[in-house]
């Protein structure tokens, strides 16, 4: 066996060690409260990769501050391990604005996970501050169809949900850290009722800073 396979039998076992830690946070978020949301995004070119984040004034609708650099992915892409190719960066990203904001969203699963263990889970514990996973393509689950949202579940579970509201993208939310998931459509309504437009920046943002690069 290779090494990179022993590594990757490595990491699905963490994910699923640490999936069950997590299962009984005690905090939750306070969805009324939201004043200051955060934001990451990756985008690759060739063999480097982007980060942006920023942090979002939501009764203003605009950036307070914002970061991003670009580095070389730290690991091969391996479906359902994004988390080692996209967190170390994305950690620091978020990590470079002030501490003001109160919740992440994370441009990947949260929990909506085959381990229920996606990138904006480990972004969430690692920072210890409330993660919500908002992502373009459903890696797992059905979705019970709606009018604008619906629940996706997982062996008969609601893990998630997904959103198609009028002039916005598609997209599925599911928890990342301290939120449960009843809360998602508050949190995606209290947003605005369309994809997120914190995550519509750092998506602009990530890109712009790659083509400034290869330019």
């Amino acid at each position: 066996m290779s090494s990179q396979e022993l590594l990757k039998e490595f990491f699905i076992d963490l994910q699923l060690a640490l999936g069950r830690l997590l299962e009984k946070f005690e905090e939750k978020i306070r969805v009324e409260e939201l004043k200051v949301v955060a934001a990451v995004d990756a985008a690759y070119a060739r063999n480097l990769m982007s980060l942006a984040a920023v942090e979002w004034d939501l009764q203003e609708n605009k950036p307070i501050q914002q970061s991003s650099f670009i580095c070389e992915p730290t690991y091969p892409y391996v479906p359902g391990l994004l988390f080692l190719r996209e967190g170390p960066p994305m950690l620091r990203a978020v990590k470079k604005l002030s501490d003001r904001w109160q919740l992440l969203l994370v441009d990947a699963h949260g929990i909506l996970h085959p381990r229920r263990m996606g990138l904006a889970v480990f972004l969430g514990f690692l920072l210890n501050k409330p993660s919500l996973g908002v992502a373009k393509s459903l890696l797992v689950g059905s979705e019970v169809p709606g009018k604008h949202f619906g629940e996706v579940e997982v062996n008969r579970e609601v893990l998630g949900y997904w959103f198609k509201f009028e002039r916005s993208r598609k997209f599925y939310a599911s928890p990342g850290y301290m939120i449960e998931v009843g809360q998602v459509p508050k949190i995606i309504e209290k947003l605005g009722s369309r994809y997120p437009d914190p995550l519509r920046y750092v998506d602009k943002l990530s890109k712009r800073i790659l083509g400034r690069k290869e330019g």
